[in-house]
């Protein structure tokens, strides 16, 4: 191609592609390119996302109720009926995304506290619906974050949580933060050793045998330990953990459930949450109560460092 050629083909480019009208054009589609991106990436932090994700649980399961054309049969399948409340592990699966990690590319110590919000609304109805539907409520009393490792940026993790123990007026909940390896460690390359049985919600509590970052046998690694603080409301009245639990089905037959559901079908549930469980026996969990007092000895501990630390 001549010179004249070329001169000729770069003024009919810069005469088509290159006017004011395309530039300006092709500028603004950039901007908006950037915006829409940014838009995407924040989308679960903008006003009121997070309160829809919270209750979004809360909504599926009331409409599969409306739907349900046996309510009793319902509520009974998604109820824990007969169960240990230490073996309930209640899961929450969740995504790293660049709205929740700091400038390190880390999930941000904030959202460790956001997303589980999340997670224990999941535990609250799984476990504790029908206490729920009495017109008990849950009040959050404290939390408590331990962090052992790095959650990376994009990573997806997940929110373990289950029963580490109770009193007659807390509920302490332990919730772990864990990714998922490729593939688990043997026991010559540091981690636990594969005979030794997974952690249940009093061992858990118990001193690390291994090292907290290493690659557990079940393939995953855990992140963050978190304890929650929980008690039981019925207006302004506390109620025992044991009794909002005996009363959702927990236990090792179905006796406590029928007795709930019988006094539910006669209108007399929310007189015995709101105190007449004072002149019944029977609603003690005492089944669990090894587990229990094991679970209590670390949960009170952790209070009683709290409580120190507020009067120093």
């Amino acid at each position: 191609m001549s010179g004249s050629t070329t001169g000729t083909f770069l003024n009919q480019l810069q005469k088509t592609w290159l006017t004011p009208r395309v530039v300006r054009n092709h500028y603004f589609r950039t901007i908006a390119l950037i915006l829409s991106t940014l838009v995407l990436i924040n989308a679960r932090s903008f006003p009121l996302v997070w309160h829809m994700r919270v209750l979004r649980q809360l909504v599926e399961w009331n409409l599969r109720k409306a739907l349900s054309p046996n309510k009793r049969l319902f509520m009974q399948k998604t109820s824990p009926v007969a169960q240990d409340p230490f073996k309930v592990m209640v899961t929450q699966k969740f995504w790293a995304g660049p709205d929740d990690c700091d400038f390190l590319g880390h999930l941000s110590n904030s959202s460790y506290a956001k997303n589980l919000d999340i997670a224990r609304m999941k535990v609250c109805i799984i476990n504790l619906r029908p206490f729920m539907l009495e017109g008990g409520w849950m009040p959050l009393a404290g939390a408590d974050y331990a962090f052992i490792s790095e959650i990376r940026l994009f990573s997806h993790y997940e929110v373990r949580s289950k029963v580490a123990s109770w009193d007659e007026k807390w509920l302490y909940l332990l919730s772990e933060f864990v990714t998922h390896s490729p593939a688990p460690q043997t026991a010559s390359s540091g981690s636990r050793s594969g005979t030794e049985k997974g952690p249940t919600p009093h061992s858990a509590l118990s001193l690390p045998k291994a090292d907290p970052k290493a690659t557990r046998p079940d393939g995953t690694r855990l992140h963050c330990l978190a304890i929650s603080r929980y008690c039981f409301k019925i207006g302004r009245l506390t109620v025992p953990p044991r009794i909002a639990m005996a009363i959702c089905g927990f236990g090792p037959d179905r006796s406590n459930w029928l007795r709930s559901a019988s006094m539910q079908e006669e209108g007399t549930l929310r007189m015995f949450l709101e105190g007449g469980w004072r002149k019944e026996r029977g609603w003690e969990l005492g089944e669990y109560e090894e587990k229990r007092a094991a679970g209590m000895v670390w949960c009170e501990k952790l209070k009683e460092g709290i409580t120190a630390l507020a009067d120093w």
